[in-house]
This record gives C-alpha cells, sequence and structure tokens, in this order.
C-alpha cells in the first residue's frame, strides 16, 4: 500500500493520467461539435492555448504540442523505483471515483453549517439572482467535465497554488504561508468560474461551493498529488452531467 501511495502521488504518474484525459477531452470535443465545428472549451484550455499562440504555436497545432510535452516530460520525471503498473492505474480510478462521491455530501454538509449561521434577511441580499446557465450537450459537457479536471486542476492547483506557496514563504511562517496559499487559490478558482462570455451567472451559493470545493480540492492534491484529484474533479462532473 505504501508503494500505491508514493508511486500514483509522483509526477510521473501524473503526466500518465494527464494523457488520457487530454486525449478524451479532445475527441469529445470532435464529437459534440456544432456541424459548423465550433467548440466550447475549458476556460483552462483556452488560456494555455492563448500563452502557446504567444509562443508562436498555431490553434490547429496546440494539441499536438500538449500532448508532446507531456510525453517528451516522462523520462524527465522518471525515477527508477517507480513502474508503470496497470492494478495501480485501476485502483487510482477507484479512488479518485470514491473521493468524487464524497465531495458533493461534504460540501454540502459544510454549507449547511455556514448558512445555518448567517440571518435569512443577510443571505438574501448576499444571493444574487441571474439568468440560467447556458445549456449543453451531454457530449459536450462530458468533454468540459474532463477538461475542468485536467486544466483547472494543472492551472489553480499545480501552477497557482505552487506559485502562491513559493512567494508567500519569503515572509510567512510556513504553515500560514500554506492557509494563506490555500485559501487565495480557491478564492480565485471559484471567481473564474464568473469571468467572460461564458461565465456562469453569479450566486453567492455557487461561489460558496466552488470556494470549499477548491479547498477540498488542494488538501487532496497535498495528500494524494495531482492525478487523483484531477479524476476525482472530472469524475465529479461527470457525476453532476449525467445525475
Amino acid at each position: 500500500m505504501s508503494q500505491y501511495l508514493q508511486f500514483t502521488r509522483s509526477a510521473f504518474y501524473a503526466l500518465i493520467a494527464a494523457l488520457p484525459l487530454l486525449v478524451a477531452y479532445e475527441l469529445l470535443l470532435i464529437a459534440g461539435g456544432s456541424p459548423h465545428g465550433g467548440q466550447v472549451r475549458n476556460a483552462g484550455d483556452v488560456w494555455l492555448r492563448m500563452l502557446l499562440a504567444s509562443l508562436d504555436v498555431r490553434p490547429s497545432q496546440a494539441t499536438l504540442v500538449m500532448i508532446l510535452v507531456l510525453v517528451l516530460a516522462l523520462p524527465l520525471v522518471k525515477r527508477r523505483a517507480i513502474t508503470v503498473k496497470g492494478a495501480y492505474l485501476g485502483l487510482m480510478l477507484l479512488e479518485a471515483l470514491g473521493y468524487s462521491l464524497a465531495l458533493g455530501l461534504t460540501i454540502n454538509v459544510i454549507l449547511e453549517f455556514i448558512f445555518s449561521a448567517i440571518p435569512s434577511s443577510m443571505l438574501g441580499r448576499l444571493v444574487l439572482t441571474a439568468a440560467a446557465p447556458m445549456e449543453q450537450g451531454t457530449i459536450q459537457g462530458l468533454a468540459l467535465s474532463l477538461g475542468a479536471g485536467l486544466f483547472e486542476e494543472f492551472i489553480f492547483r499545480v501552477v497557482l497554488l505552487g506559485a502562491l506557496l513559493f512567494t508567500t514563504r519569503f515572509f510567512l511562517p510556513s504553515h500560514l504561508a500554506a492557509l494563506v496559499s490555500i485559501v487565495l487559490a480557491s478564492l480565485l478558482f471559484s471567481a473564474a468560474h464568473y469571468i467572460g462570455p461564458l461565465g456562469d451567472p453569479y450566486f453567492f451559493a455557487s461561489f460558496m461551493f466552488r470556494f470549499i470545493a477548491g479547498l477540498l480540492f488542494s488538501a487532496l492534491y497535498y495528500a494524494r498529488g495531482f492525478a487523483i484529484t484531477a479524476y476525482s474533479h472530472a469524475f465529479y462532473d461527470i457525476r453532476v452531467i449525467l445525475f
């Protein structure tokens, strides 16, 4: 069991797990696209493509470049003791599925506790009404679920949270730096869902839901690494789409 926990938390297994997520995401986008070829992509994917475009990578080449980067990075993060085990990959999926099922229940319990402490008159002022979110097909929804697990966890947990931790440790004690970084990254994770023309309409309850989800995903990321966190996020979003 200790070897399983060590292997599946490694950067090597993170890259292995990211590859099928990226390929499945792109295939589902193609399958669920409009007759005119239009695609609604995950916001994190769009941000990465904008970065690649600034490096003169054409939009038609972006996916291939991402896959190539993942493949080329595999030997760079490979450690001699770490090997690919099919049984471990299967256990990772089951573990992530379990976390995804527990996630919604845990967040709802926390939200009920928070909202029970807020007077109803104040809560009414905090909730902003807006139009319903844009509808999407099931295939497109599945694609965006996989994209959320892959791109959002990479941007908000690996990149943003890592950068915040690196910065705050210069002027804060380590435990306080971790707390501040996790809270800031979770706030930005929640706020990002309401930005742009395709952003969701703002509701205080949904903002708090995503903020708490960000906190839990951050805790899971530090405990179990990127691979488990990315698949847990994807599985949770898929469950919302299908059920």
